[in-house]
């Protein structure tokens, strides 16, 4: 964060957090005084002297900065510790906490909130916290289900293979007792909130529904609020800070006193939905934390999101109560609403047929063919959307930097499985329901050359399967043409590509070209399948075309420059330069990342602004050729952490280890199926 912004965003925090939410009061009266008190010293003066400057306008030194936050900070939106059920003494500006009836209100929620474990995952400490809702329902985050568990709506959702998940209602810092309970079911995993409904077996007495209001939000803004959860260490923020105000202490369940604030949009799971936020101190093992009123103890919200010094997100349960698919799981709830068509309805139709639709895109002025929708937020937007698949790159507006595409894609025979003379199918995804589909409800999309499958939720490809032909006469198929990169793009100086969103799918489904430039430079446009690869042919317009098609955002996948660029040292990059340089004039090259459920997020922006997207970690490639009348495959897994290693390629002690057998990269990838020529060819552990 840029530190003019994180100041900026410092003074709105003390703004909002003063007793008169006036800068000026801070420091004249309790506030200041109180956050101080137990400071001793130059960091005590140091903290003092920033407020002064922040008055002031003026622009605050590294160490002042660092005061504001490690003492201010967590001074004014404390996290109070949890002993045997009963919370530790709340300090100002929240000692009223300790008074009736919030202590008491706030007590009778903590014994049925717990933390979500799963047991199985060596990567995963614990999924989240979840609380009690109903008879032996659990409401939790959707991200926190998804997780241990597949699927969407309300059928069809189970566990992931050799998962299980338990709910722990009590560990606590000062304490290694625990109370898990079996997750037994899901319920429930929303298409629109980010939430979802668990069953657990055996739940005691104690561990009683919550009650969860009906009242708007809007009725209830200023109320004091406690978040009840387990917070965790989050290595995407300031780690000496988060540090500073939990004590160092993570992981066990803490109360996090609050206000409840005003309704606010936000990005969630490629859609924009209204929540309510909150302004505690929460980090990510709070996911799935209850809101609860700490007047009357009941639960306001869901929390499943925040944004350092900015605010909290929340499904308000008011909202929950109009959609009766919940109601009628059995969530309890203070009150009846009437159920309501809000705009979570076009995403129930669409889990409910098991295919995807976009968001309502609201009032919309219809101007030669396509549709405006104007968003106030506060700034106002105007997006162009394409009638039925939303905002895609018309090939007939692309800029000068975009490749020479034919928008014509009747022409495209995909994936030849007999290219090698042998019948070899393309990979088999088992969890079908997780790809985009095209209109023919085909999800195997080709192009010149190669097909690919995409993850309708990842936005990346599953894997690509396509044909090399490296032969002269292919390659230059007409002598005296241009067939270098700028010549087959159309380009006439160098040039970055725009790459191309492919309109066959929507684009809800795709990482746009703005996700690779907007990213500060973090990641390559990796080809899985590389230009040079596919950009053969019979005569120079099949040369081109090939060449273009390798430029949708689809055949893109996130890799690091150290990994993806040969010139670099990239290990990806390397591998595909000694696949040309083999000897064989026609291979079979499947590839693709490692669509893992514990990738690390990376946040950045798409064509509809801020997005959280996985990055994998790990790639594939598997290489097959045909010796004589049989065919031989090589598998390979690589990490994007290895881009320094020295390389050479051939199948010696340096690729070898990278080798693995195909039913091992099959394991791995979990949702791919190769076909069994290729498990019959594996070359794996062969001389």
């Amino acid at each position: 964060m840029d530190p003019k912004e994180k100041q900026e965003l410092v003074r709105q925090y003390l703004e909002h957090v003063a007793p008169d939410h006036s800068l000026e009061s801070f420091g004249a009266g309790r506030s200041l005084e109180v956050t101080l008190e137990s400071v001793e010293g130059e960091q005590a003066e140091v903290a003092a002297r920033a407020v002064s400057m922040l008055r002031e306008g003026r622009e605050l030194p590294d160490r002042e900065m660092m005061a504001m936050e490690a003492i201010i900070l967590p001074g004014e939106r404390p996290v109070i510790d949890i002993f045997n059920g009963v919370f530790d003494a709340p300090v100002e500006p929240f000692g009223h906490f300790d008074n009736e009836p919030y202590r008491s209100s706030i007590q009778a929620a903590i014994p049925s909130i717990g933390r979500i474990d799963v047991p199985t995952s060596v990567r995963i400490p614990y999924a989240g916290t979840g609380f009690v809702v109903g008879d032996g329902l659990l409401l939790t985050n959707r991200h926190v289900a998804e997780l241990f568990a597949t699927g969407l709506g309300r059928t069809g959702l189970a566990f992931r293979s050799g998962y299980e998940a338990k709910i722990d209602f009590l560990r606590e810092d000062r304490k290694d007792a625990a109370d898990y309970f079996d997750i037994v079911d899901v319920l429930m995993i929303h298409p629109y909130w980010d939430m979802a409904i668990l069953r657990v077996e055996g739940l005691p007495e104690d561990r009683s529904p919550l009650t969860l209001t009906v009242d708007p939000p809007e009725t209830m803004l200023g109320r004091d609020v406690a978040v009840v959860g387990y917070p965790a260490l989050d290595p995407r923020n300031d780690i000496a800070l988060q540090n500073e105000i939990f004590g160092g202490r993570f992981d066990v369940k803490r109360m996090q006193p609050g206000k409840l604030n005003e309704r606010a949009d936000l990005r969630s799971f490629g859609k924009t939905v209204e929540t309510i936020t909150h302004d505690s101190s929460t980090l990510g093992g709070n996911s799935g934390s209850a809101v609860v009123d700490a007047e009357t103890g009941k639960v306001v919200a869901l929390h499943f999101a925040g944004i350092y010094l900015k605010a909290n997100y929340a499904v308000s349960t008011a909202d929950m109560a109009r959609d009766s698919r919940i109601v009628d799981c059995g969530v309890r709830f203070d009150g009846a609403v009437a159920a309501g068509s809000g705009p979570w309805e076009p995403w129930w139709q669409s889990a409910d047929r098991h295919t995807e639709v976009r968001p309502s895109p609201g009032p919309l002025t219809v101007t030669g063919g396509s549709r405006k929708n104007a968003i106030s937020i506060p700034l106002t937007l105007t997006i162009e959307l394409d009638d039925t698949r939303g905002a895609v790159a018309s090939y007939d507006q692309v800029t000068e930097k975009a490749p020479l595409v034919d928008p014509d894609f009747g022409n495209r025979e995909g994936y030849d499985s007999e290219f090698l003379g042998i019948e070899l199918p393309a990979p088999e995804v088992t969890q079908a329901g997780l790809l985009s589909k095209m209109d023919d409800d085909s999800t195997l999309i080709p192009y010149q050359h190669f097909s690919l499958a995409m993850h309708k939720h990842r936005r990346l490809a599953v894997f690509v399967a396509g044909n090399i032909d490296k032969r002269p006469e292919s390659k230059e198929p007409e002598p005296g043409r241009d067939y270098t990169r700028n010549g087959l793009n159309g380009f006439t100086s160098d040039s970055s590509e725009t790459w191309l969103l492919d309109p066959r799918i929507p684009a809800a489904h795709q990482l746009p070209d703005r996700f690779f430039t907007k990213d500060n430079k973090a990641f390559d446009k990796g080809h899985l399948f590389r230009r040079e690869a596919a950009a053969w042919g019979s005569d120079y317009a099949e040369v081109q075309r090939a060449n273009g098609d390798t430029f949708h955002v689809t055949n893109c996948s996130p890799q690091v420059l150290g990994f993806n660029r040969s010139n670099r040292r990239g290990i990806w990059g390397k591998l595909e330069n000694e696949i040309g340089r083999a000897d064989d004039d026609k291979l079979v090259v499947f590839a693709g990342p490692v669509l893992a459920e514990d990738d690390p997020i990376f946040t950045g922006v798409d064509d509809e602004g801020a997005v959280r997207v996985r990055i994998p970690v790990r790639y594939w490639k598997v290489v097959v050729a045909r010796a004589e009348d049989e065919l031989r495959s090589f598998a390979f897994l690589l990490e994007q952490d290895l881009s320094d290693v020295p390389l050479e390629f051939q199948v010696d002690e340096f690729w070898r280890e990278r080798m693995l057998a195909v039913s091992d990269l099959e394991e791995a990838l979990q949702i791919l199926r190769f076909p069994d020529a290729v498990h019959a060819a594996d070359q794996f552990g062969a001389t």
